[in-house]
């Protein structure tokens, strides 16, 4: 699980309604910027980030549950392409209609020999 996002400027602006406060905790500035208008700004911008965090949550949850979906899918898949084998045969019709590759089709490696040819030197 993801930690928690922290939100730059919610602790800046707590930093600053600190000192603010140390000011005077009832300081009034004009226009509407007060501490407390600041403190509330803070609190909002905070429960908006909380928001944010129980969604991301949520979505993380939410894939989790659709990965384990698509691996089950996954599995159950292989499961079909075995039972299919087994019913009809890896080389029919059957089992290339379901996505198989028939094994007479399959492409066998071809393997190389490693040792270096024999020469002789003698003849000539």
């Amino acid at each position: 699980m993801k930690t928690r996002r922290r939100s730059a400027a919610i602790i800046a602006a707590q930093d600053r309604l600190s000192g603010l406060m140390n000011i005077d905790p009832l300081i009034d500035l004009g226009n509407g910027l007060s501490a407390q208008s600041y403190q509330a700004k803070i609190e909002m911008t905070e429960a908006k980030l909380n928001a944010y965090v129980n969604a991301v949550a949520k979505a993380d949850a939410a894939r989790a549950m659709l990965i384990d979906a698509e691996k089950e899918l996954s599995d159950f898949s292989d499961h079909i392409m075995r039972g299919v084998s087994v019913k009809f045969g890896m080389n029919s019709a059957e089992y290339v209609s379901v996505g198989g590759t028939r094994k007479k089709d399959r492409k066998r490696p071809i393997r190389k020999n490693m040792s270096p040819p024999i020469s002789n030197e003698n003849e000539g």
